[in-house]
């Protein structure tokens, strides 16, 4: 009986140990975990603190702050949040494309799946102009997520950098049957109707968004133009000089309306005031040869030789396959009697001329 009973009782102690040793590891799996979860390594904790405070720099609008910070989260422990994807935001913000694309491209090997991204993506592609893989990114992000009327915005706008207006049109219109209040939808929807001379549509697309926006000098500029495609000259002008107006305030005005009201004045013969509105063009749009062109052509319609000469010249180095520019340089030198130069400049429009004649389709 003793050696029974001292068999039951190490029988009872091997089982109480097993017990006691199953214990005692499931005590220690339950402190690594409360180890990892609530008491994070550093680089980790280190990662959510500059990825927080990153988050509240994005929503203030502190974009390069919050770049810095979102940078330094993913730099301390990578992947572990979304640190890649806001980082990308901020850049867009600070219209640095290039950083934004890197940022997304490596964002999305690890996220595939994220419509955000990809989304995100076909746009800062778009604003690289590179609209035909903008659109590959805009095809699969609408396989995970319906496009809002802001997307199909950009996919319309990639059409146009495809010069495919068709397309163009037509997917702008699905943006603003899925959004009518979104205006920059309907300004560019005008605008691809303008380019198809499709004036009574441009100008309600353009009247749609000065409804939405009773003082949006772009829309009234460019309904000006479709007006003076209407043959409203007066009209048209009233238009321009509204843009102007209504742009005064702006942090970056255009100098678009000037140049259209400038070249109105200048088919009316209205000299004196067209120079007025083309100067502000120039000093405006410093790089822009069609103002410079403009500004020159008034000149020597009013024969102010040298200030013609300074301005066809910049505008022909400019955009030296503008046959328009030559031409007007062409008449300058002939002026000036500077017939082997008049002779040169009427030779270039000649064959910038049938260059474009040629490369026209049938």
């Amino acid at each position: 009986m003793r050696i029974r009973s001292c068999k039951l009782t190490n029988r009872w102690r091997s089982r109480a140990g097993s017990r006691w040793t199953a214990w005692i590891l499931k005590a220690l799996t339950l402190s690594v975990l409360l180890a990892v979860f609530c008491f994070p390594r550093q680089g980790f904790a280190q990662a959510s603190d500059d990825f927080a405070r990153g988050l509240n720099e994005f929503r203030a609008g502190h974009y390069s702050a919050a770049e810095k910070l979102f940078s330094r989260a993913e730099e301390s422990a990578p992947g572990t949040t979304d640190a890649l994807l806001y980082g990308a935001k901020c850049l867009v913000h600070l219209q640095d494309f290039r950083g934004a694309e890197n940022g997304l491209r490596q964002y999305a090997v690890s996220h595939p799946q994220s419509d955000d991204a990809l989304y995100l993506l076909g746009y800062v592609l778009n604003r690289e102009n590179r609209p035909a893989e903008s659109l590959e990114f805009y095809t699969k992000a609408a396989q995970i997520r319906a496009p809002t009327g802001d997307d199909l915005k950009i996919v319309g706008l990639d059409y146009v950098l495809l010069n495919a207006y068709a397309d163009a049109i037509k997917w702008l219109e699905k943006a603003v049957d899925l959004d009518p209040k979104n205006k920059e939808a309907w300004y560019y929807l005008g605008r691809a109707y303008y380019t198809r001379q499709r004036l009574s549509d441009a100008g309600k697309a353009f009247q749609t968004v000065l409804q939405l926006d009773p003082h949006d000098a772009k829309a009234e500029n460019n309904l000006g133009l479709v007006i003076e495609s209407q043959a409203q000259p007066e009209a048209a002008a009233e238009a321009y000089r509204k843009a102007i107006a209504w742009q005064a305030q702006s942090e970056h005005p255009s100098e678009q309306p000037y140049l259209n009201l400038g070249s109105l004045l200048l088919e009316q013969d209205h000299t004196a005031d067209a120079i007025q509105a083309l100067e502000t063009a120039v000093k405006m749009a410093p790089n822009d040869a069609m103002c410079h062109l403009k500004l020159g052509t008034a000149y020597l319609r009013g024969a102010n030789l040298n200030d013609a000469r300074r301005e066809l010249e910049k505008s022909v180095q400019l955009a030296p396959d503008d046959p328009a520019a030559h031409y007007q340089l062409g008449k300058l030198y002939k002026q000036t009697h500077e017939m082997e130069k008049a002779k040169e400049e009427f030779d270039r429009t000649a064959e910038l001329q049938s260059r474009a004649a040629s490369s026209r389709p049938q």
